[in-house]
């Protein structure tokens, strides 16, 4: 965890996240990250802690499992943010990015021509993180949508 985190300034803030979601609380977990993560990309930019902040409030969002469109939207974003960041581990960055396909497939079996208004900006996220073989899924599956 990075040491900002554990400053005396965002220690309690950071701990609020945390005790929101092991009390179940997974909408004030979510706006408490989204407090936080804006508090230090104000202070600090595109920092260690203000990414470790932004990848737990996408995780949040995504086990709520509602807005599938949202939160595939809001993991392409997370993914890309970790990847300009350098952001460590790596291994992170990749699991927000195939998090972002599952969403999307769950978002398709919801809404098709949302999941299709997404396509692009997630293969090219995909394509960036050098995750070829889900691109591939995703660009199959708008060209089976658009040839219907």
């Amino acid at each position: 965890m990075p040491a900002l985190l554990e400053s005396d300034a965002y220690r309690e803030m950071w701990a609020a996240v945390w005790a929101a979601h092991a009390e179940g609380d997974l909408p004030t977990a979510v706006a408490l990250a989204y407090k936080l993560e804006t508090a230090l990309a104000g202070w600090f930019g595109e920092d260690a802690a203000t990414i470790t902040v932004l990848t737990a409030r996408a995780w949040l969002t995504l086990c709520q499992r509602t807005d599938s469109y949202g939160t595939t939207e809001l993991l392409i974003t997370t993914a890309l943010r970790c990847q300009a960041a350098g952001y460590r581990p790596e291994a992170d960055t990749i699991r927000t990015a195939r998090n972002a396909h599952a969403c999307w497939h769950r978002l398709r079996s919801e809404d098709r021509e949302a999941a299709a208004d997404l396509a692009g900006p997630l293969a090219d996220m995909l394509a960036i993180l050098g995750e070829d073989d889900r691109r591939r899924d995703v660009l199959q599956d708008a060209s089976a949508v658009s040839s219907t």
